[in-house]
């Protein structure tokens, strides 16, 4: 029974050797955030404003959003999601939606202060700050398009551990379709899923082997840093000592995950090489496959038919380049 198991997981795991290829590059991005791709399209938010370029000539289609607080712009830089009749951009106090063809179909501007608007549906999961009983939580929340609270999905209370460790596990949110997704790592390997009126319909948790804290995690976790705060901002953190708190014993069992194309990928500490592994699930989070794949910061990373996508800055062409992997 256990070389039964074993044969399995070996079967499972897949290790990219291959060298990724290199689709495009990108000179004129100064610092890009995030990055994702669907069937037809690449889009990528630099500062305030979404670059949409096609993604079989790799032409610029469209530039969506520049920085201020008018009609069809952002004070801070753009998260993206995706919709059945188009995309939304938001930043922390205000949500744009698009047509299909780029058009500004409607923005909503928020009273609370948000990290990602996922929609779902007409509606929005937002992830913000509340206190509730006289103590603070961190509450992901089911708003309509008013906005008005139809329903809090997840209530955490604040935890003060945040500032002492390096890695803490963060909450996130992803939507597919008619489908809320809540991952809640400092619970473990665990994903809480809700329908589009917030009724809790299932639970995915997979008990996973502990990773011990390593010298390479801090140093991700600063290559990381260093990417997006860049150099001076870095040093000077670096002077006052953020880089030498210390690690929990383990490293939580998930770092991010995403959703598309009707699977669920989970991006964990298991680091191999300068890679890092990710489980792939159905909807269901039955296993399908684990796969190591290139260092990738934080959103400048998407999947997009069985193919990872991820934005590097190359010293070496002095821009940011497009590098793709199929698995």
């Amino acid at each position: 029974m256990k070389k039964s198991i074993l044969l399995l997981a070996t079967i499972l795991t897949v290790f990219t050797l291959a060298s990724a290829e290199v689709l495009t590059s990108f000179p004129d991005m100064v610092k890009p955030t995030e990055l994702r791709v669907d069937d037809k399209h690449i889009y990528i938010a630099d500062q305030n404003s979404v670059f949409v370029y096609d993604k079989a000539t790799f032409k610029l289609v469209k530039k969506l959003s520049k920085k201020g607080e008018g009609p069809g712009e952002l004070k801070n830089h753009p998260r993206i999601s995706f919709t059945r009749e188009g995309l939304i951009l938001n930043d922390s106090r205000k949500i744009i939606i698009y047509t299909n063809a780029f058009d500004i179909k409607k923005e909503i501007r928020l009273l609370i202060s948000t990290e990602r608007a996922n929609p779902i549906g007409d509606h929005f999961v937002l992830y913000h700050s509340e206190e509730i009983n006289k103590k603070p939580f961190r509450v992901f929340s089911l708003y309509n398009s008013k906005p008005e609270k139809v329903k809090d999905l997840v209530l955490q209370p604040e935890d003060p551990e945040i500032a002492k460790y390096l890695l803490f596990p963060w909450s996130r949110c992803r939507t597919w379709k008619d489908k809320i997704f809540i991952a809640q790592p400092r619970k473990g390997f665990y994903i809480d899923v809700f329908d589009k009126t917030g009724e809790k319909v299932y639970r995915i948790e997979k008990k996973v082997e502990n990773i011990l804290a390593r010298e390479d995690h801090r140093n991700l976790y600063k290559a990381e840093m260093l990417s997006f705060i860049g150099r001076r901002r870095f040093e000077m953190l670096k002077a006052r000592g953020m880089f030498d708190r210390p690690m929990k014993k383990y490293v939580p069992d998930m770092n991010n995950f995403w959703v598309t194309d009707n699977r669920i990928y989970v991006k964990t500490y298991e680091l191999k090489d300068r890679t890092e592994k990710y489980v792939i699930m159905d909807i269901k989070g039955n296993t399908i496959k684990t796969v190591f794949l290139p260092w990738s910061f934080k959103e400048l990373l998407a999947f997009n038919n069985n193919t990872f996508y991820y934005l590097e800055d190359s010293e070496e062409e002095e821009s940011w380049v497009l590098h793709t992997i199929r698995f």
